[in-house]
């Protein structure tokens, strides 16, 4: 008998009326890009991970990108990750004109291994070329990161820890949930991860106010007060209506579905 890794069809078969149903909804009310389900959804991923906000768009590569660009994270900058990863967390650093800096995993959980960062992030600050800036760990396999350990590092050099929670949306760590371990997390939505929608997707989530506010503006061109007042330079990265809708229902059974 085989047995899928994961099962979409099956999946949709519980919820199909009431994904119908969602999506029925959306085409009734006509908006289409970033209408009332899109902020529904941002209210309930915020309450399960115990987070004050998530800010939804396109992927989880846009959710990393939107994130390092509130931070105005670019040339010069040091951002340090893993090299056993997707090539997005990687490729988002490179975007902003900022430098990669590969730090070993541990061979047990093949996350970063907070031991080599200490040793990074020394590394390069002996060597004066870059100013360390921020820490991606990656969440592998529905393992978060020893983001304690990982703290008690960056905290000493004041380093934005930014959590790559695309495969461990739903895990906890220490009794608290992933997308809340670092300062800012990024979600992604492709249909194979925990929570996955029927295209592209992803969302940041973070308790920084002020950070989220940032990220509203980048995802939708740098929009400034109204509509077409820009006030810094953004992306083309909202999150579509259909798949906010599909994804509420989704989100209902997720606890279900994780035990």
């Amino acid at each position: 008998m085989d047995i899928p890794f994961i099962d979409l069809k099956t999946q949709y078969l519980r919820l199909q009326s009431e994904i119908s149903s969602g999506i029925d909804k959306v085409f009734e009310h006509g908006q289409f890009i970033m209408g009332p389900e899109v902020f529904e959804l941002e209210r309930r991923l915020a309450a399960f991970a115990g987070v004050n906000r998530a800010v939804t768009c396109s992927s989880g590569t846009d959710a990393l990108l939107m994130t390092l660009m509130a931070l105005n994270v670019g040339r010069g900058d040091a951002v340090f990750t893993s090299p056993f990863t997707f090539f997005a967390t990687a490729e988002v650093i490179s975007l902003l004109g900022a430098t990669p800096v590969f730090v070993d995993i541990d061979s047990r959980t093949f996350n970063i291994d907070p031991s080599q960062l200490e040793k990074k992030i020394d590394l390069v600050k002996k060597e004066n070329n870059l100013k360390p800036a921020c820490v991606i760990p990656v969440d592998l396999f529905g393992l978060p990161a020893d983001y304690d350990n990982i703290k008690s590092v960056t905290e000493g050099h004041g380093l934005f820890v930014l959590e790559d929670a695309a495969q461990s949306f739903g895990a906890e760590y220490k009794g608290r949930k992933a997308g809340s371990l670092g300062r800012a997390a990024a979600l992604s939505f492709f249909p194979a991860k925990p929570l996955g929608c029927y295209g592209d997707g992803g969302a940041v989530l973070t308790d920084d106010e002020d950070l989220a506010d940032e990220m509203v503006s980048i995802r939708v061109h740098g929009q400034g007060d109204d509509k077409y007042s820009n006030s810094r330079i953004g992306l083309n990265a909202r999150f579509d209506t259909i798949q906010a809708a599909a994804l509420l229902p989704k989100l209902g059974i997720f606890p279900d579905e994780l035990n």
